[in-house]
């Protein structure tokens, strides 16, 4: 009776285990705390979509602003797949925040997946100065690949002469900072340069706290969709120029293997090894940039006149690099 009982507790743990190997993380997604601006008087509301493809409810759901929790409960839709949201107030000053939420399985999601989303800005009084603008606010390239260098730019003027706190290109929910690039800082062209953007189709907009801490938003609702961003076809690294130096000496002396390493992508290598005599020695960066540089490793060697060495690389994307191809090269000679 008893070998049967722990036969079904095995059976049941198998079970619940499998089950979570197949469960999948919810989603969070536009996650906002609205207004964006207001007073300590004013009423805020933090609300989130929430998502789960194996029709979970969450567990857990809350937004954490200035890392204070506050749960939020469903405003519409359904349990797995409905808008989340809470009303309450916020004290003077510039808030941080971010949405975070786990299954009744346990899995996490977060919003944004990294970092925090800024804001709102909340001050003591009603501003009665009139706020800065954006304007004119976009990405150059509006297709690529995650090896395009997407520009994003915009206007932005304050009448009163003052310069931005901050300016924001918010990308997928992510905040990065713009910085002048012509112009005056109360007048000028902003942009930011973002490259390695995931392969898929992506959103934006523009946020900025004005000198007097207003906060402006273009577009004032919503977001512009773009780019389009298409996978590359990995291209593996090259291995050139081999060099041993000495290549006969003595056994006091040290002996230094360098390579170049060229990648067309500007892949880092997540492998560079010397292969010396079956055993393999990672290489450093000697000069040059980590996708295009020379790379070396300096030992001493037993007497012999029978060193081999080849070397590797992998470029972290399944592209890989053997020189020579095939055998090895010989060498040091080393006498005592």
């Amino acid at each position: 009776m008893k070998n049967l009982m722990v036969i079904l507790i095995t059976i049941g743990c198998l079970g619940t285990i499998f089950a979570q190997s197949l469960n999948k993380a919810p989603c969070l997604s536009e996650g906002i705390i609205e207004p964006e601006q207001g007073t300590f008087k004013t009423t805020y509301t933090a609300k989130v979509h929430y998502y789960d493809i194996d029709g979970r409810k969450p567990s857990v759901i809350k937004v954490v602003i200035n890392d204070l929790e506050h749960v939020l409960k469903r405003k519409s839709g359904k349990a797995n797949n409905g808008v989340y949201e809470t009303k309450l107030r916020l004290p003077y000053g510039v808030h941080k925040y971010y949405f975070y939420a786990e299954d009744d399985n346990g899995l996490p999601a977060r919003y944004p997946q990294y970092g925090y989303l800024t804001g709102p800005v909340v001050t003591s009084y009603k501003s009665y100065t009139k706020p800065a603008k954006l304007y004119r606010g976009g990405v150059y390239q509006e297709q690529g690949t995650e090896q395009t260098v997407f520009t994003y730019s915009v206007y932005y003027f304050d009448e009163y002469q003052k310069p931005p706190k901050v300016i924001f290109a918010v990308i997928d929910g992510i905040e990065y900072s713009m910085k002048l690039h012509k112009g005056e800082a109360h007048n000028g062209l902003y942009i930011v340069q973002i490259t390695n953007l995931s392969p898929s189709s992506h959103a934006y907009y523009f946020k900025a706290i004005d000198n007097n801490n207003n906060c402006i938003r273009l577009p004032k609702y919503g977001f512009i969709r773009g780019p389009e961003v298409s996978e590359t076809k990995n291209r593996p690294p090259k291995l050139l120029e081999a060099r041993l130096n000495p290549e006969i000496g003595y056994q006091s002396d040290r002996y230094s293997y360098e390579i170049t390493y060229l990648d067309e992508d500007r892949d880092f290598p997540s492998i560079i090894n010397i292969v010396i005599n079956e055993i393999a020695y990672p290489m450093k960066l000697k000069k040059g940039k980590p996708y295009n540089g020379i790379y070396t490793f300096t030992t001493k060697h037993y007497p012999g006149n029978y060193h081999t060495y080849y070397f590797y690389c992998e470029d972290g994307r399944g592209g890989c690099f053997r020189l020579p191809a095939k055998g090895y090269f010989y060498g040091p000679i080393v006498v005592k």
